[in-house]
């Protein structure tokens, strides 16, 4: 009838404990570490309340990439809120209970209306994530007891799996088992507040970890893998490189060099050459005198043989030997945010969900969210629009009325001295630009109205948008048609070589001219200035100016040492994000079936599922007798423990020298002292001289004294009123076990 009692006493202290915290009535944590310990283990011995807190933080935090900044800010305001502190002063102006039901109600009808008015719809896949944040942030408002934080801290744990639905990187996986780890020690703390210095709570952790970790990876084995049963989406100015849906040279004068990865590429056959490697993105017809965009006159197609006639044409140009062996490839594509991809000139894929447009664009319906896998052909030696219709005619020699009247002069006179022949009109570019002191830089100076004529004739300096933007004006003003293709040039293999890599720095500019009886042809113009960007790639580039590409001075020095250090670590990101991606994200069914066929030899679902049964049950079995075998291990006492060991090793030599079990550590330790000295025979006294110090008697019979002493200090004398981890303790502690060690 006692046990009873003694068990409802305790659970009552712990919900007094929480409650108290919970109401502003305690807002001193307690805890027994001393001030002097590790500022680890002052944190872990914080009350339960607290780590339902910091629990909050870390389950919030990562949402704050994709959430509505106004309900990060409601949530971080509800976790303040929670703070003893603050609710002991608010408790002394009213009715606490009162006020942050108040506060909870108002909260959640105004963050409806929020999220109603930032998403505009009351379904989706971000909708549904920013309610289930919401909802975690108003019950935050009525956390007074025990069972209000098992509520919180199971909430919790849905918010963190949320995370998954809008993305599956290794990033956000670290990201979710933090979180999921705080969150288990703000269960054991809850579970455990009695306990005022947190000792065992990470012994606890690990327990649960060491457990769980089998089942993981027999679940991620074993488990089959469904298809998805829906599909849903998401609803200081200074450039950095990468691809945009309008380009408009001269409105950055400095431009940043970023080295996140765009996609990766696997190829099935042999990689073509480095300045053949042009992946098409946008195509730019439209130009209002600034900005280059899109037309909207642009139709898609489904698959090719809804293509129009031209397209089907443009197969035709192609060998038969090369359209029966294109070159074949697989592109992995971060997320953008938009809806066109990427492909090698001149891309085209068979995939259903995949649209080509009139200008050789490939396009999804939605944007893309999530990173994606794409499988592309090309087919080279392909000719697009030998025929030019009358209206794609107009709309790519189209220029404002009026700008620019020095490019437009020198387009004329290079023209005519050329003999109107749209070739030798280019070779005469060429010429020009290579007699005049243009450099290619990624710190141009900001241009003003007439852009080409102040790029071409005043600053000289830009990058593949100057110069793909000003040869296409210059083609356009002698009466050539002409657009800008916007895309990616180069890459570089990853680490291992197995895959090639395209990073944002690599993004690219070039033009597309028409030429009779050729079609569109491909020209780049940054290859006047700087034949190395496509020759060798931008990293390589980058690598061989330095400090140059990024202007002069001190800042430029700094930028270029950022640029490398950036650049290291996010390769090693990169590699270990892909193998994620490929390994674990991309293990759907196929991969599966073959990797259990492959290791186990299993071919059915039924022998899967025996597997995943009978693995299952092995782990739980084997935890369960490491469990009992731990509970029937006798526990010993820090300082107990270096004598037991002394014990055991001097009991291999003779057993009657070994402490019994009724035998208290003391009098085990005066036995041991006295049986030595009785057994100092006349032969060891006269070989005594030949003993190293530490093997003499009397060297002996000092370490036991000094043990003796050690081990009352600790269980009997004034340390035993400290805490194990008492720095004073743990110092006299350490001086025990090197004494028994002295005699091991």
């Amino acid at each position: 009838m006692n046990e009873p009692k003694q068990f409802s006493a305790t659970d009552a202290t712990k919900t007094a404990s929480f409650e108290q915290l919970a109401l502003g009535q305690n807002i001193q944590a307690k805890s027994g570490i001393a001030a002097d310990n590790k500022w680890y283990r002052r944190l872990l011995a914080l009350p339960a309340y607290y780590w339902v807190l910091i629990a909050q933080i870390a389950v919030v935090l990562p949402h704050a990439a994709h959430l509505p900044i106004w309900l990060i800010g409601f949530a971080a305001i509800s976790i303040i809120a929670q703070l003893p502190r603050l609710k002991s002063r608010l408790k002394k102006l009213s009715h606490l209970k009162r006020v942050y039901q108040s506060m909870q109600m108002l909260g959640f009808l105004v963050g409806l209306v929020g999220l109603w008015l930032t998403y505009n719809t009351a379904f989706g896949l971000d909708m549904g994530v920013a309610f289930l944040v919401l909802c975690l942030a108003s019950k935050l408002w009525e956390l007074y007891q025990r069972r209000d934080a098992y509520v919180v801290l199971n909430l919790s744990l849905f918010v963190l799996a949320a995370l998954f639905l809008m993305d599956q990187g290794l990033l956000t996986t670290l990201e979710v088992v933090l979180g999921a780890v705080i969150v288990l020690l703000a269960f054991i703390a809850l579970n455990d507040d009695s306990n005022d210095d947190g000792d065992g709570r990470l012994r606890t952790l690990g327990v649960l970890g060491i457990g769980a970790l089998p089942l993981l990876v027999v679940l991620f084995l074993f488990f089959p893998r469904l298809p998805p049963l829906w599909s849903v989406q998401l609803s200081g100015q200074q450039a950095t490189t990468g691809v945009s849906d309008s380009m408009s040279p001269g409105d950055f004068a400095n431009l940043g060099q970023s080295t996140e990865l765009a996609f990766r590429v696997e190829f099935g056959d042999e990689r073509p050459p480095q300045q053949q490697l042009y992946w098409r993105g946008l195509v730019f017809s439209d130009f209002d005198g600034v900005t280059w965009r899109p037309s909207n006159q642009v139709s898609q197609w489904s698959t090719r043989s809804q293509a129009p006639t031209w397209i089907q044409n443009a197969f035709a140009t192609v060998p038969e030997q090369v359209q029966a062996a294109p070159t074949r490839y697989q592109i992995i594509l971060e997320p953008t945010q938009q809806n066109w991809l990427f492909g090698l000139d001149y891309p085209f894929s068979q995939q259903p969900d995949i649209n080509i447009t009139s200008n050789f664009t490939l396009s999804k319906d939605q944007p893309v969210t999530q990173q994606l896998r794409y499988n592309v052909m090309q087919f080279s030696s392909m000719r697009i629009d030998t025929v030019l219709t009358e209206a794609s005619r107009r709309l790519n020699l189209a220029l404002p009325a009026e700008g620019n009247p020095q490019a437009r002069a020198l387009a004329k006179q290079l023209f005519v001295q050329s003999g109107s022949d749209p070739v030798r009109y280019m070779a005469a570019i060429e010429r020009w630009i290579n007699q005049t002191e243009f450099r290619y830089t990624l710190s141009p100076p900001r241009l003003n109205a007439n852009r080409i004529d102040e790029f071409l004739f005043q600053t000289k300096a830009g990058f593949c948008e100057h110069y793909s933007s000003s040869f296409t004006f210059m083609m356009r003003a002698a009466g050539v048609p002409a657009r800008v293709v916007a895309g990616y040039q180069g890459g570089e293999p990853s680490r291992n070589g197995n895959v090639w890599e395209v990073r944002q720095m690599d993004a690219h500019a070039w033009t597309e001219v028409w030429l009779e009886n050729q079609g569109w042809v491909r020209v780049d113009p940054t290859s006047f200035v700087a034949p190395e960007r496509v020759e060798q790639g931008m990293n390589a580039m980058t690598q061989q100016q330095g400090a140059a590409m990024f202007g002069s001075g001190a800042s430029a020095q700094i930028s270029y040492q950022q640029y490398q250090m950036l650049q290291t670590l996010r390769r090693l990101s990169d590699q270990a994000s892909y193998y994620w991606q490929k390994d674990v994200v991309g293990y759907d069914q196929d991969k599966q079936a073959d990797s259990l066929l492959k290791w186990f030899n299993i071919s059915s679902i039924m022998q899967q599922i025996i597997w995943l049964a009978a693995s299952a049950v092995i782990i739980m079995a084997t935890l369960v007798f490491i469990i009992w075998q731990r509970r029937q291990r006798k526990r010993w006492h820090p300082a107990d423990l270096p004598l037991a060991q002394l014990s055991k090793r001097i009991g291999k030599r003779d057993k009657l020298l070994a402490r019994e079990d009724h035998e208290g550590q003391l009098a085990w330790l005066e036995r041991l002292a006295s049986s030595i000295d009785s057994r100092l025979d006349n032969d060891t006294h006269r070989h005594a001289s030949r003993l190293t110090d530490s093997e003499h008697p009397i060297a002996i019979q000092t370490k036991l004294i000094e043990i003796r002493q050690d081990y009352r200090q600790l269980r009997y004398g004034r340390l035993s009123t400290f805490d194990t981890n008492h720095s004073e303790y743990q110092k006299l502690l350490k001086q025990l076990k090197k004494n028994v060690r002295d005699l091991l």
